[in-house]
């Protein structure tokens, strides 16, 4: 499976605001890291010029190709590589780290009004084990008592 394949495998939103990632040396709560890219990104929405600043989002709200065309624009969308950043998770909760990689997407309307909205989606190396319905069955007392008397 090459890198790009890799990616396309099951993943979950975070949303666990209090659960932790590390990304390279630095750690950041699901929140904290949210706030950062969302703070960035509407940095990223002003344009500086001379004699003043310019919404970005003004300027993407229609692209007029002629006098009686003009095509209007939806929301302002950004997201990492498809590639995903390497990263580790710890859940609240959880037994330790689980190594993977997060996409991160933004997503800001044109009526900006700072408000942005961003998801964070973790892909595990490892994918969850699955709970078999038996193991409740395996571990109950009864089941026990038989298996020995075999």
């Amino acid at each position: 499976m090459n890198e790009k394949d890799e990616i396309k495998r099951s993943y979950e939103i975070l949303d666990g605001e209090d659960d932790v990632l590390l990304l390279g040396k630095a750690t950041f709560t699901v929140r904290r890291l949210k706030e950062l890219a969302a703070s960035q990104f509407r940095k990223i929405l002003d344009i500086r010029i001379k004699d003043g600043l310019v919404d970005f989002s003004d300027m993407m709200r229609e692209l007029q190709i002629n006098e009686e065309t003009q095509i209007m624009g939806g929301n302002i969308n950004w997201k990492t590589s498809q590639q995903g950043i390497d990263c580790q998770l710890l859940k609240i909760g959880s037994k330790g780290w689980q190594k993977g990689k997060i996409q991160i997407e933004i997503n800001g309307g044109l009526e900006f009004s700072g408000k942005t909205q961003t998801s964070i989606k973790f892909f595990p190396d490892e994918p969850p084990k699955q709970k078999s319905p038996l193991d409740d069955i395996r571990q109950s007392e009864e089941y026990k008592k038989l298996s020995n008397n075999n």
